[in-house]
Parts: structure tokens; C-alpha cells; sequence
């Protein structure tokens, strides 16, 4: 069986691919054409734990499935409904001789109308947790291949270790991505490598600009003395929180920042977080001062205005 060579193109898929749904195909092809079925379709649980839904398919240029692949595509499955709720429900692979005969197999009818019959699917596993199922069809009734059913059972083991790695880092991007403090990564020679959306949002530069110049012609010159403490605090390998300076904003103003960081020596980068409450700190503190001000400065004409007349009156 070519299980080495199915599960070296999965992996490859996975590295190539920016996100499961774009992997999915070429996945799937890698297990169709070394073992001769014509469709597969990825199934991913969805992150909630409450049903299957279809991410991707791939099959054969001389098969019609358009009907299939839609219905597939727009259903989702609970455990133990359909070949991949049974597969989900029993962490086992499960091979159906004919799906137009299955009792358990909604899409029975739309897999008649375009020529689909025999089926496999298998479990792609995290330990004992499912986290997908990979299935397969032919036009061909087929019968049960053991030998086939556990050595794909093995290849999905293996596939679940890269598919979990992808998911989390899919996890971590969206978090990157979405995060309302300011994150990056920054060379310890004083770079930034990569900043997350929220930079822009906050400073008006984009990532282009930010990157270009070393990140200390962006910190006010009041400042620049201690961030470079506080560079040389992480380039040995020490962590450091709540340390704050000022960054300046595309229209010259200036914004408070409070960073947590912690150094990868090794690899030469920083990895950063600068929280944004600051800068709200700093404007309620400056609107108080203001109101402040106005209120001694209010207080002040009345004192005199007190003494004006008093004076007029003696």
C-alpha cells in the first residue's frame, strides 16, 4: 500500500496551503489516485463539537458529480448520521459496498442520479479525538478490503498530527488578526517583522511603513533611552511587563502604549503585546486635567471678581 507516499503529499499539501479548505483538495486527490477512487470530500468538525461540515472535495475530470458535491456541501451531519456522522460517532473507519442501498445514507438518491456506489471514509484523529473524516466513493460497488481499512486507519492517524497543527496555527492567525491590542514580532536588532492590523488602526501606518525603519524612530525621543533598556533587558533573555513608552502616529501626535514581552533568543525575535487601555488612561487623565484646570482657572476669576467688587463697595 502506498500509505508512505499518501501521507508525504497530505503533508505537503498542508505546508503549501495558507488554510485547510485550500489543502483539501490536493488531499484528497493524493488518496484518490494512488488507490483508484474517483471523488473524496473533507469533512471538519466544527469547533463547537456539534456537526460535520464539508470543507472540500476533489474528484476524477471524467466523473458529473455537480449534484453531489453541492448537496454535500450544504449538509451538515450530526454523529452517526451519514458515512461521516457513523465514522465521527466511532473514531473507526466504515466502508459501504453500495450507498444507494444504505439505509443510513442521506444522500443516497443524489449519489444514484450521478453514478456514486462504493464508499470508505476514515477518522482524521487527534489522540482519540476525531477531527475530520476523509471519504471516497466509485462508481464500482465494492466490497470491504481490511487490509486497505487499516492502513488508511494508520494514514489518518498520521494525518491527524498535521491537520491539528493546521488548525491551530489557523487559530492563532485569526487571533493575530483579530486581536485588539497591538501584537508583533521584531527582530532583536531592532525591527519589526510583523505587526498585527490593530498597528494600523491605532497609528495610521501600515505594515510597509512600520517595518522599513527600525521601530525606535517611531518611540518619542523622551523615550528612546529606556526602550533601549528595555531591548537590552530581553536580548538577555529576561521577559518584561508593563513597560511604557509613547509611539508616534502618522499625524505627528503621540500614543501610550504598555507592552508585555518576551524574548526567543535563539531564534533572534521578540514577541510582543502593547495594550491600548493606556492611551485611554492618558486621555481620561488629560480630560480631567483639563476639566481641572478649568474648573481652577473658573474658581479663580470668581475670587477676583469677589474682590473687585468688594473693593468698589469699601
Amino acid at each position: 500500500m502506498p500509505e508512505p507516499v499518501i501521507v508525504r503529499e497530505i503533508a505537503r499539501a498542508l505546508g503549501e496551503s495558507a488554510t485547510l479548505t485550500e489543502a483539501a483538495p490536493r488531499m484528497l486527490a493524493a488518496v484518490c489516485e494512488s488507490l483508484g477512487w474517483e471523488y473524496g470530500a473533507l469533512w471538519e468538525v466544527d469547533r463547537g463539537g456539534k456537526t460535520l461540515h464539508c470543507v472540500g472535495t476533489w474528484h476524477a475530470s471524467s466523473l458529473q458529480v455537480t449534484e453531489f458535491v453541492e448537496i454535500s456541501r450544504t449538509t451538515n451531519f450530526a454523529r452517526g448520521v451519514g458515512l461521516p456522522g457513523r465514522v465521527w460517532d466511532s473514531g473507526r473507519p466504515a466502508w459501504i459496498p453500495d450507498v444507494v442501498a444504505d439505509g443510513n445514507f442521506p444522500r443516497a438518491p443524489a449519489a444514484d442520479r450521478v453514478g456514486l456506489h462504493g464508499a470508505f471514509a476514515l477518522p482524521i484523529l487527534r489522540g482519540s479525538d476525531v477531527l475530520g473524516v476523509m471519504e471516497f466513493f466509485s462508481r464500482d460497488i465494492r466490497q470491504p478490503d481490511a487490509a486497505l481499512l487499516e492502513t488508511m486507519m494508520t494514514a489518518g492517524a498520521q494525518i491527524g498530527l498535521y491537520v491539528a497543527r493546521k488548525w491551530a496555527a489557523d487559530e492563532l492567525e485569526t487571533f493575530f488578526r483579530l486581536s485588539l491590542d497591538l501584537l508583533c514580532v521584531a527582530s532583536l536588532d531592532g525591527y519589526f517583522l510583523r505587526l498585527n492590523p490593530e498597528w494600523t488602526h491605532v497609528l495610521g501606518f501600515d505594515e510597509a511603513e512600520l517595518r522599513a525603519s527600525p521601530f525606535l524612530d517611531f518611540v518619542h525621543p523622551d523615550d528612546r533611552a529606556a526602550t533601549l533598556d528595555a531591548v537590552s533587558t530581553l536580548t538577555a533573555g529576561s521577559r518584561l511587563i508593563n513597560f511604557q513608552n509613547r509611539y508616534r502616529a502618522r499625524n505627528g501626535s503621540y500614543r501610550w502604549l504598555e507592552w508585555a514581552a518576551a524574548p526567543s533568543v535563539d531564534q533572534g525575535v521578540i514577541y510582543a503585546a502593547a495594550g491600548r487601555h493606556l492611551l485611554l488612561v492618558r486621555i481620561i487623565q488629560a480630560v480631567i486635567g483639563s476639566a481641572s484646570c478649568a474648573s481652577r482657572s473658573r474658581s479663580s476669576r470668581s475670587r477676583v471678581i469677589r474682590r473687585s467688587r468688594s473693593l468698589t463697595a469699601w
